[in-house]
């Protein structure tokens, strides 16, 4: 005990904290290059189209690079984290220590060099009368002797724990992941190994629940750059979910969120997954070809970088979440959002993302050589329904609750994007596609609605509401078309809603010169109306359908 008491009287948590801050800033330097290479090497090249046998060579090399700094950044980060930690426990033990040396003392008591309290010596007269060895007030103070015992080994026992915690954390954040590398499975290591760091020291750090967007960026404004950087390193997954945060911070993110999880199925096997073989082998191909659509944007010019908002590759069994602006959405003139339909899953994020980089354009053609700013989000944050399958009893496109289900969370990325956009107000529209349609019927229905300055349904079957005014919107702002051979026409107004193309359905009809279900992004005047109304400019219209009125109640 005499060393540990000694010790800990004499410990200065400056070294840990330095050597913290050193770490850190390795963590930092890190991601910095990480970014670095994939906008100025690997995505240069990748969009030169550079093809074949050495290309395949190149691109793997320049993939592993990536791996390293990512790996490097996440360990050092959790490095940080534990120095920090213990620094501060060991600290807040030694606080305690002194404190309660200071009580005995007050109290009369003696402390010696090895944290042993002592009741003060008796008197030469007084050793051999039995008196005072029984007097009360001795008596009472050998009972505060034992509490300031007490006090001190606790301190003790705490500054020890910290340092055992400590020495299990560091333990798991060798080097052996660089210096044996793999060709598959360190970048998943790393995640697995910051959870078991957070248990080994008792962690658990504050995350928002994502329930309001305002206080999750309240909560990111009140850490320190050093912190937030190493949020988004420990808690990927955490950050780049929360609505409100600057899309740069949750791109930067979902990303690594993406590598930890696609390296996790490249490094692993079907047995304890839960899914089939070919299941497995499906999700791990859809994860290569969604990471390589957005490595092929990384050089990309301003307007046409992506920005990963959201990302869980295994939800809604497996058809995958997926958020992706072209654009960055906080500081857009125009900021639209569109919402897609049936049978879409993280496989259709290449069509999608084709159909959002038309609408941009549009909106630009639009806008006449003004050239605002403009950010177009592909928004797949909902279970979309799978095309019916009557044979499997799977008809989910037919009812509203894949729509109700999903509501919640479009209302909140509407409400977070006004927030991360601040002061600055960007006009916001909100689109969507076939069921996509239903969903943002019943999201704008609910709660305060989406927020949006105006919001545009293509191939709508229903909206889960009868009229505009019901979608917490002038009926003036809102605008619906559906091309002529469409055969959503069909189903409209049967299951999920009034059609919104009847006039008392309310709201503005635009015109479509496109063909069938999935045209509407060909161009014509389809596509040209999409992008006068992402910028505020009105479409060209044509009349409400005529329909026979409601049977009465």
């Amino acid at each position: 005990m005499s060393n540990d008491f000694e010790l800990l009287l004499s410990f200065d948590p400056t070294g840990l904290h330095d050597a913290a801050k050193a770490w850190r800033a390795l963590s930092n330097g890190a991601q910095s290059a990480d970014t670095r290479h994939r906008n100025q090497v690997n995505g240069p090249l990748r969009h030169s189209n550079w093809d074949g046998d050495d290309a395949k060579l190149a691109f793997a090399t320049l993939g592993r690079t990536e791996q390293t700094l990512e790996i490097v950044r996440v360990e050092s980060a959790s490095v940080a984290l534990t120095l920090d930690t213990v620094a501060n426990r060991i600290y807040q033990a030694q606080t305690n220590l002194k404190n309660a040396v200071h009580r005995a003392e007050e109290w009369g008591l003696t402390v010696g060099s090895d944290g042993t309290v002592a009741l003060p010596p008796l008197d030469k007269g007084e050793q051999n009368d039995p008196e005072a060895r029984s007097d009360p007030a001795r008596k009472a103070l050998a009972t505060l002797q034992g509490d300031a015992q007490d006090r001190i080994n606790r301190a003790l026992a705490d500054a020890k724990e910290a340092n055992d915690q400590g020495e299990r954390a560091l333990g798991r954040l060798d080097a052996d992941i660089l210096t044996r590398p793999r060709v598959f499975g360190s970048t998943a290591e790393t995640a697995t190994d910051v959870k078991d760091v957070a248990k080994d020291l008792g962690l658990d750090l504050y995350v928002p629940d994502n329930k309001d967007p305002q206080k999750s960026v309240d909560w990111w404004k009140s850490l320190t750059p050093e912190q937030q950087s190493s949020y988004i390193a420990l808690y990927p997954d955490k950050v780049g979910g929360l609505d409100g945060l600057p899309a740069t911070v949750r791109d930067e993110a979902n990303r690594l969120v993406l590598d930890q999880q696609l390296d996790a199925l490249e490094a692993g096997n079907p047995r304890g997954s839960g899914m089939t073989s070919d299941e497995y082998n499906a999700l791990q191909a859809k994860l290569v070809k969604f990471k390589e659509q957005l490595d092929q944007r990384d050089s990309a010019a301003e307007d046409k970088q992506l920005f990963l908002l959201g990302f869980d590759a295994k939800a809604y069994d497996g058809d995958g979440k997926t958020i992706i602006a072209m654009g960055n959405p906080d500081t857009a003139d125009h900021t639209a959002v569109l919402v897609p339909g049936t049978g879409t899953t993280i496989d259709s994020t290449h069509g999608n993302l084709a159909r959002v980089n038309d609408m941009q354009d549009a909106a630009m053609s639009a806008s006449e050589g003004k050239n605002p700013k403009v950010s177009v989000v592909y928004w797949l944050g909902y279970d979309a329904p799978e095309i019916p399958v009557v044979e499997a009893n799977n008809l989910s496109v037919g009812w509203t609750s894949r729509a109700e289900d999903g509501a919640e969370a479009l209302r909140q990325f509407t409400q977070g994007t006004r927030v991360a956009q601040g002061d600055h107000h960007s006009h916001l529209s909100v689109f969507s596609h076939s069921y996509g349609t239903t969903l943002v019927g019943a999201a704008a229905a609910g709660g305060n609605g989406l927020g949006a300055d105006d919001i545009v349904a293509i191939a709508s079957p229903g909206m889960t509401v009868q009229r505009a005014d019901q979608l917490h919107i002038d009926p003036s702002h809102f605008w619906t078309g559906r091309a002529a051979d469409d055969p959503i026409e069909i189903a409209a107004g049967l299951t999920l809603g009034d059609d919104p193309m009847i006039d008392r359905f309310g709201g503005n009809n635009f015109e479509v010169d496109t063909s069938g279900h999935s045209g509407y992004w060909d161009g014509g005047k389809s596509l040209d109306n999409q992008g006068r109304l992402i910028i505020g400019r009105p479409p060209t219209t044509v009349p409400k359908l005529h329909d026979s009125p409601p049977p009465p109640p």
